[in-house]
C-alpha cells in the first residue's frame, strides 16, 4: 500500500537471454538470522493520527498536514532471511541481493509466501538464488519479526532508511555477523514502499548500493489517486483486529492491517484465475503483515541527483496502486508502454544514470504485486539479464 499516490493526486523506462525455468526444484538452504542496527534520522511530526483509515477526511488531513520534522534515534533488532545461491557461479557469489518489501508485507513476499524459497514461478528469492546470487530477505523494523516500536513517531521512511544503511554497513564489514560479509556488490531489490525507501537511500546514500531492481513502482499521471481504492482495504488497528497475531502489548495503536479480502485483492491483484492463481492470494491475504501510520504519512519519491549506478524498473502493466485509483473496480489500470510509460517516467528521479544503465519492463498481465502472478518469471528473467548486462 503506497500513499504517495494519493498524496501526488490531492496535490494537483539488452536483451540477454536467460532461462527461465519454472519447474518444481529442491527448496532453497537458508538460515534465519537477526541483526542489531541503530540509526538517527530526521523523521516527520505526525499529529492527529486518525484512528482508522475508514474515514476518508480523516485520513486526507493526517495525509495533508503541515510538513514539520523531529529527531528520531534508536537501536533495534532486524531479522532477515539469508538465502544461498543453488548454482555455481563464482562472479554472482559476492553480490549480495538485499531484498526489501513493500507495506503489509514481510520478507516472505519474496518467497511467494513460503517459509523457504522454492518456487521458480513466483519466487524471487528461488529465482535469484538459481542464478547464483545469494540473497538477504528482510522484515523491515515494524513489521514480522523484526522490532515494532512507536508506529506514528518512530517506523516512518526517514528511520527505515537509516536502519537500513546500518545494516548494508555491516554487512560490507562487520565479520562478526552469522552471514557472510564484506560483499563486494550490494544490489537492491525493493517492491513497492521498499522501492520508495530505495529512492530515499540512493538519495541520502548514493555509494550505499551498487544497483537497484525497483519493483511495484511507476510514477503516477496527476489524474491518478490511489487513495480512493486503498480506502477499500479497510485499513483497521491491527491488534483489535486480530490479537492473537497481532498482540497489544507488541502492535500498539498506529499499526493498521487490511481487513477486506477482496478490496485488498482489487488493490495489488489482477484479474483472478486470467491471470494468478487465487489459491495463492489466500495464502497472501491469511499472512499479510502491517502498515504503520508513520509509513504512510512518509511515502515521498527521491530525487537521487549524486546516483550514477544501474537501476531497471520492474513494474505490472495492470499496477492499480501506481497507474490507477487503487482498485481495478475503480477502472482499467494501465503504466502504459514505451519511452511514454509510468515506468520510463521514473528515469526523472535518476538523472545522473547514464542511460545505457537504467531500463524498465511492465510485466504483462500483472497487478501491483507482479511476483505473484503467472508471468512473473518473465519479469524475474527480464532483471536479471539486465543485471547480466550491466556485470552482475
Amino acid at each position: 500500500m503506497v500513499f504517495v499516490l494519493s498524496l501526488l493526486a490531492l496535490l494537483p523506462l539488452l536483451t540477454v537471454t536467460l532461462a527461465s525455468p519454472v519447474e518444481p526444484r529442491a527448496p532453497s538452504k537458508c538460515r534465519d538470522i537477526t541483526i542489531t542496527v541503530s540509526a538517527t534520522a530526521q523523521n516527520r511530526v505526525a499529529n492527529n493520527p486518525p484512528a482508522d483509515f475508514t474515514d476518508p477526511a480523516a485520513v486526507i488531513a493526517f495525509l495533508l498536514q503541515p510538513v514539520a520534522f523531529q529527531t528520531v534515534s534508536g537501536i533495534q533488532k532486524m531479522y532477515g532471511q539469508y538465502c544461498e545461491p543453488t548454482s555455481n557461479n563464482p562472479l554472482r557469489a559476492t553480490t549480495l541481493q538485499l531484498l526489501v518489501p513493500g507495506n503489509s508485507y514481510g520478507h516472505t513476499y519474496y518467497s511467494a509466501f513460503e517459509e523457504t524459497p522454492s518456487s521458480l514461478a513466483n519466487s524471487w528469492a528461488a529465482f535469484a538464488n538459481a542464478q547464483g546470487y545469494p540473497t538477504l530477505a528482510i522484515d523491515r523494523v515494524g513489521t514480522g519479526r523484526s522490532d515494532h516500536p512507536d508506529p506514528i513517531n518512530k517506523v516512518q521512511a526517514p528511520y527505515q532508511v537509516e536502519l537500513i544503511h546500518d545494516l548494508i554497513t555491516q554487512l560490507r564489514s562487520n565479520t562478526k555477523l552469522p552471514i557472510p560479509t564484506a560483499w563486494k556488490k550490494v544490489v537492491w531489490v525493493g517492491h513497492s514502499f521498499g522501492s520508495i525507501l530505495g529512492t530515499q537511500m540512493s538519495a541520502n546514500h548514493p555509494g550505499n548500493v551498487d544497483a537497484y531492481i525497483q519493483t511495484g513502482i511507476a510514477i503516477p499521471t496527476p489524474d491518478e489517486n490511489a487513495l480512493p481504492g486503498e480506502l477499500a482495504d479497510v485499513y483497521l488497528q491491527a491488534s483489535i483486529y486480530d490479537p492473537i497475531r497481532f498482540p497489544p502489548a507488541i502492535y500498539s495503536p498506529g499499526y493498521l492491517v487490511a481487513t477486506s479480502k477482496e478490496g485488498r485483492r482489487n488493490t495489488f491483484y489482477s484479474r483472478p484465475l486470467v491471470d494468478f492463481n487465487p489459491a495463492l492470494y489466500d495464502t497472501d491475504f491469511k499472512v499479510k503483515d502491517t502498515l504503520s501510520l508513520g509509513e504512510a504519512l512518509t511515502q515521498n519519491f527521491y530525487n537521487s541527483t549524486s546516483y550514477a549506478n544501474p537501476v531497471y524498473i520492474l513494474t505490472g502493466q495492470q499496477d492499480a496502486v501506481f497507474c490507477g485509483n487503487g482498485s481495478r473496480l475503480l477502472g482499467n489500470p494501465d503504466c502504459g508502454s514505451g519511452a511514454t510509460s509510468q515506468l520510463a517516467a521514473m528515469k526523472v528521479l535518476y538523472p545522473a544514470v547514464p542511460e545505457a544503465k537504467f531500463d524498465y519492463y511492465a510485466q504483462p498481465n500483472s497487478g501491483h504485486c507482479h511476483q505473484i502472478h503467472y508471468t512473473a518469471s518473465a519479469g524475474f528473467g527480464k532483471a536479471h539479464a539486465f543485471l547480466a548486462k550491466q556485470g552482475f
